[in-house]
């Protein structure tokens, strides 16, 4: 076990370079730095006794735990989960306050960053265990993964000193909750379920940046050329414009694709899935009447019955309104069908959830915006 005091040398140089974050821990020696650079661009670190560097770790912390090769720190800062990964025995920061997401990574809930590892990209996975009877509450374990199913290694946490993860996440929630993920060339992609909301999680992986986090996700409706697709869109900013996130299941195909669009309507990226994608898709989420030959689409039985374009998501104005409203939803329209009187169609849909998240979208966008149940018929 090493000194519960870590000394940094060359104070100077590491100002210039890069602003190093140490956390002095009792029990253990933990280091951790705020900037990564790259591992040949790190200066060398020695451990002298009169150069000490204490810095107050910025964010709260959620887990918090030393393999003895690794420290791992997953936190909370600015609405956005993070971690960082520092490398004891090199003495380098592999995860440099790096988006993380909640996954499931061999049946386990785990804090996932990319990061590099002797010059590969990889993945860092930090398992999670919710166990109330040991001393710190939980146990971690950390994964270091290249793709999807290559195990580079596997370390165990000697001690969890903080164990502070939200209720739920140790014990499978996030598998639970996940309706849809996948990785592309490019991005992770993730739909899932949190506190009775639909979310999506767009992580680039080449640019290490969260295009989209936790972000609201609509069910879309089927139309041509995506008839035969379950699609979930969000919003999100793309090289300084407003964009949409479109992930894709064709059921009928079994393939899985990450689009995103311009305000235009000009698609700007189309990746399909690599990997074996987690489907959970409910079966409500599929087009009724549309089977596939030769399967059912992956999603289990259809229902034979459903409620048609029960829930509007409705605004109300006239031309100018609408074509500002088209600008996110294209596919919106004047509807003059209602017994309610006229409005913008912003989405119908047989779930009342899809058509609150709906409204709650364009009410952010500054519209006048709220519910509408139709009367329907069941087919």
């Amino acid at each position: 076990m090493k000194s519960p005091l870590i000394f940094i040398g060359k104070v100077a140089s590491l100002t210039l370079a890069s602003t190093l974050v140490v956390s002095a821990v009792a029990n253990f020696g933990m280091v951790k730095a705020a900037t990564e650079m790259p591992e040949s661009a790190l200066p060398e670190t020695s451990i002298e006794g009169d150069q000490s560097v204490e810095v107050a770790q910025v964010g709260t912390t959620l887990l918090l735990y030393n393999t003895g090769e690794f420290t791992v720190r997953v936190f909370q800062q600015g609405g956005s989960t993070r971690m960082n990964v520092f490398d004891n025995s090199q003495q380098i920061l592999r995860v440099n306050n790096q988006p993380a997401t909640l996954r499931t990574v061999v049946g386990q809930d785990a804090y996932v960053s990319f990061g590099t590892y002797n010059g590969r990209q990889v993945e860092y996975a930090s398992q999670v265990f919710d166990k109330p009877e040991d001393p710190a509450g939980g146990f971690a374990r950390l994964f270091i993964l290249e793709g999807s199913d290559n195990v580079v290694r596997i370390e165990d946490a000697e001690v969890v000193e903080v164990f502070n993860v939200p209720p739920g996440v140790g014990q499978g929630q996030s598998q639970q909750d996940t309706v849809l993920f996948f990785e592309t060339q490019t991005y992770s992609v993730r739909v899932f379920n949190r506190g009775g909301q639909r979310l999506m999680n767009v992580f680039n992986r080449i640019s290490s940046v969260q295009e989209v986090n936790g972000k609201l996700a609509t069910l879309v409706n089927p139309v041509s050329p995506f008839e035969d697709s379950v699609s979930y869109v969000s919003s999100g900013i793309l090289s300084n414009q407003s964009v949409r996130y479109y992930a894709r299941y064709d059921y009928c195909d079994n393939t899985t694709f990450l689009e995103i669009y311009n305000a235009n309507d000009v698609r700007l990226v189309r990746e399909g899935s690599v990997g074996v994608p987690q489907n959970s898709i409910p079966s409500a989420d599929f087009p009724p009447g549309r089977p596939c030959n030769g399967g059912d689409g992956g999603g289990g039985d259809l229902p034979s019955t459903r409620v048609s374009d029960a829930y509007v998501a409705a605004v109300f104005g006239g031309e100018d309104t609408l074509r500002e409203v088209q600008r996110f939803y294209p596919e919106a329209f004047m509807d003059t069908s209602s017994r309610q009187g006229d409005f913008i169609n912003a989405g119908s849909f047989s779930s009342e959830e899809d058509a609150t998240i709906r409204v709650l979208e364009l009410r952010r966008e500054g519209f006048n915006s709220r519910l509408v149940f139709r009367d329907v018929r069941f087919r």
